[in-house]
């Protein structure tokens, strides 16, 4: 970690464990609420079912790598790609509105911007 940092090393470790732990579970779970109806949820996001499913491992596998922080930095990058693409049908296929409140790409945002963080910072000290 880079020395200026006004934070002690290891408080900015478990911030990072924090932020780790809170988007690891929520791609847990979203990955969990595809899996119980594959077929409805693909057909609700108007993707393909392989799609869905490829989507549901890569999110389950992100999840485990986030809150484990093994490969963490890699389970990041590949969530950063699954919230871009994610992003880009709210914006060009869906039209949908900003505001997530309204089924927009606010959420998506944030939980992409999240990963980036992990992405550029590590995983922090804290990790199996």
């Amino acid at each position: 970690m880079n020395s200026t940092f006004l934070l002690p090393p290891f408080l900015i470790s478990l911030l990072l464990l924090l932020i780790r732990s809170i988007v690891g579970v929520s791609f847990f779970f979203s990955a969990l609420n595809k899996a119980k109806n594959p077929r409805k949820s693909a057909k609700r996001n108007g993707i393909p079912l392989p799609l869905l499913l490829f989507v549901m491992c890569a999110e389950f596998a992100g999840a485990l790598g986030l809150v484990s922080g093994i490969l963490g930095q890699f389970a990041a990058l590949g969530l950063m790609l699954l919230m871009l693409a994610t992003m880009t049908l709210h914006v060009f296929v869906w039209k949908s509105k900003y505001w997530a409140g309204e089924g927009g790409w606010e959420y998506d945002l944030m939980l992409f911007t999240l990963c980036a963080v992990i992405a550029a910072f590590g995983v922090g000290s804290i990790a199996m």
